[in-house]
Formats: structure tokens, C-alpha cells, sequence
């Protein structure tokens, strides 16, 4: 081994990290854990084509293998970021030659988005004009292959799959979006919404919570975020300065590409402080509307804040939908009317939550 760095690695079972050695090359990513590297020792080794990134403003998050969900990061001051960035986003080779061909009107309009600091207009204009377009049965085939994409090799659990989606089925989460479930196999605590009517629960998640109502409270939330539309603005958000250059060069199947590279980001995505406010706020209504009481949603955020086990801040559930005072002063408020109201369990979700457990 030529160069190597230390790492923290996350082999998708254990919520620790672990300390790991790598070593970069042309193909991929040499690691083996521990602190001093063993002639001895196993090499994990993967291929730069199985593996994909996600970049923060304070980490890079390499996903190694989606199947297991192991992955390793770094920071971005890191010495080694750089060549991570360059091994696994190369730049297009075709790009220089585009540009040529493009008309003098077309060049100015990409000078002025790459060097007039407009990038805040183009993160407001794009998801504005998309949430035009883009019409709900669109949205939900378009969110359909990010989600094809995204589970990729990832490990599926079918039974939970199905009992989730029963639970699910039993709730009136929406009426404009078909809403599928899937439960992977993996020790995060996370869980997520793809535009279009898509949840992904992680069997982390569903390990820590403590009822069946707190279940309904998490589908409820998720479900709002499609509703409201929220993953599909956030997507838009991420992806807008590709689908600006996109247009331009008139690339439509590069604007589909775009849209599904950038549905890897919804595990990780931060939504506004509005955004979870408000996907709370539609959440609980859909509890009360179940016969659920909307304090469930108050004691999602509890449990989950004081079980969830360490994970890298950008990873974890709580910190994508963190569970702020305010949040949980808003839901205090918003069951206030139902202080004295009672709810009647019911036992078909009793029975699904008690084969999930």
C-alpha cells in the first residue's frame, strides 16, 4: 500500500464506527480496519462503480456497497476529500466540446448562472417552476424510479415490508398519492419520503420506537412531507443548477437522470424548520382523523431523541427531522383540545405492531 488514511467506517451493522485505513486507487477503495495496517489482515475492497457520494458541508459520506449500507467518511478539509470528490465525479471529458457547439445566447446565459452569483435565484425559480409542471401522477413515475434507484441492491425486508404496508393501508395517509412502504434491512435509525408517494423505513427505526401509535405518528409525518410536496421541492432544490444546464443543452433525458441521482440526498436531506413544522402539524391531523391521539407525534420525537442510538450526525433521523423544542412545544399546543378526548385502540394495527416486534 502506497498512501494510506484513517477513516471512519460503518459496515451497516453495527451503529459504531470503526476506525479503518484506506487506500485509494484508480478502480475503487482498499479498507481494512483497525488503527496499523496488517500484511495479514482481510482487505475490504470496492469498486468505484458500486460505490456513490453524498457531500455535506462538513463531511463526505461514501456508500460503499447498498446492499449492506456500509459506508465510510471523511472530512472535507481532509486532504484526501479531494481525490475521493475526483475518483467518483470525474469531469466530463465532453463537456468543453458541448460548450462549443452551443450559440453565443446559450454560452452568456451559462457564463451568467456559473459566475453572476444568481444560484440562490436558480434554487427559488427551479422547484417553483417544477412544482408547477410537474403534476401529481408524474411526480409519482418519476418518484417510482428514484426509488428503483435507490434500493438498488439494498437488503429488503419483505415480511416487515408487508406488515408496515397492511399498518399503512389501515391509516387514510393520503388521497392524492398511492403510499408504498419498504423496510430495509439496516441498524440506522432513519426513514424517509421519495416524491410521489414512496416511504423508506429503516428496521433501525422501527426497533426503537415503543407503539403502534408512534409508528402511525412517523407514517403520518412521512406522508405529509409527500403531500405537502416537501421531498419533491427538496429534490428540485438539490438538483437545480443541473437541470438549468440541462434545458439549455435541451438534454431531456438528462433532466430524468439528474432528478433520480440527486433522490440519493432524501436519506440524508435536511428540511427547513416550516417544512417540519408544518409536516408535523399534517401529521397529527391525520392521527386524529385515524382516532389517534396527536400526542403520539410528541412522543415519537421523545423516544426517539433519547433512544436513538449514536450515529454520524448527517445520517441519523434525528438530525434530517431534528426534534427542536419548538417542535415539540407545537405539538403540546396542537393536542390541547384533545386533552380530555378519548381514543379506542385499534386491533388490527395491535396485531400488526405486535408481530413487528
Amino acid at each position: 500500500m502506497e498512501v494510506l488514511n484513517s477513516v471512519q467506517y460503518f459496515d451497516g451493522l453495527q451503529a459504531s464506527p470503526q476506525l479503518a485505513l484506506l487506500h485509494i486507487s484508480e478502480a475503487g477503495f482498499s479498507l481494512q480496519v483497525g488503527p496499523i495496517w496488517n500484511a495479514g489482515a482481510p482487505v475490504l475492497y470496492f469498486p468505484k462503480a458500486e460505490c456513490s457520494l453524498q457531500k455535506t458541508d462538513h463531511q463526505l459520506i461514501v456508500f460503499l456497497n447498498k446492499k449492506t449500507g456500509a459506508y465510510f467518511t471523511v472530512d472535507t478539509h481532509d486532504p484526501i476529500a479531494v481525490a475521493i470528490i475526483q475518483l467518483l465525479q470525474p469531469v466530463e471529458k465532453s463537456f468543453a466540446t458541448s460548450l462549443f457547439k452551443l450559440n453565443a445566447f446559450s454560452l452568456l446565459l451559462i457564463v451568467l448562472l456559473l459566475f453572476s452569483g444568481v444560484y440562490w435565484g436558480i434554487a427559488t425559480v427551479v422547484p417553483w417552476a417544477g412544482l408547477k409542471i410537474i403534476k401529481p401522477e408524474t411526480e409519482t413515475e418519476l418518484g417510482q424510479k428514484m426509488h428503483e434507484a435507490m434500493m438498488g441492491d439494498a437488503s429488503v425486508d419483505k415480511r416487515k415490508t408487508a406488515l408496515v404496508q397492511s399498518f399503512a393501508n389501515s391509516l387514510e395517509l393520503s388521497k392524492i398519492y398511492p403510499i408504498k412502504i419498504t423496510v430495509v434491512k439496516n441498524q440506522e435509525v432513519n426513514a424517509y419520503a421519495i416524491p410521489g408517494g414512496n416511504i423508506v423505513v429503516y428496521t433501525g427505526i422501527l426497533r426503537t420506537m415503543q407503539s403502534p401509535d408512534e409508528l402511525a405518528a412517523l407514517l403520518g409525518h412521512e406522508a405529509a412531507h409527500i403531500t405537502e410536496r416537501h421531498s419533491l421541492r427538496s429534490v428540485l432544490r438539490s438538483a437545480a443548477t443541473g437541470l438549468m444546464i440541462s434545458v439549455i443543452f435541451n438534454d431531456v433525458s438528462g433532466i430524468l437522470s439528474i432528478l433520480v441521482e440527486n433522490a440519493e440526498g432524501l436519506r440524508s436531506m435536511q428540511f427547513s424548520r416550516s417544512m417540519e413544522e408544518n409536516a408535523d402539524e399534517v401529521g397529527m391531523k391525520v392521527l386524529v382523523k385515524n382516532k389517534i391521539h396527536p400526542l403520539a407525534m410528541k412522543k415519537l420525537m421523545l423516544t426517539l431523541k433519547d433512544n436513538a442510538p449514536e450515529m454520524p450526525t448527517v445520517l441519523s433521523f434525528m438530525s434530517t427531522h431534528p426534534a427542536t423544542d419548538d417542535r415539540i412545544k407545537h405539538a403540546e399546543s396542537f393536542a390541547i383540545p384533545y386533552k380530555n378526548s378519548s381514543f379506542a385502540a385499534n386491533p388490527l394495527r395491535d396485531s400488526i405492531w405486535r408481530e413487528l416486534k
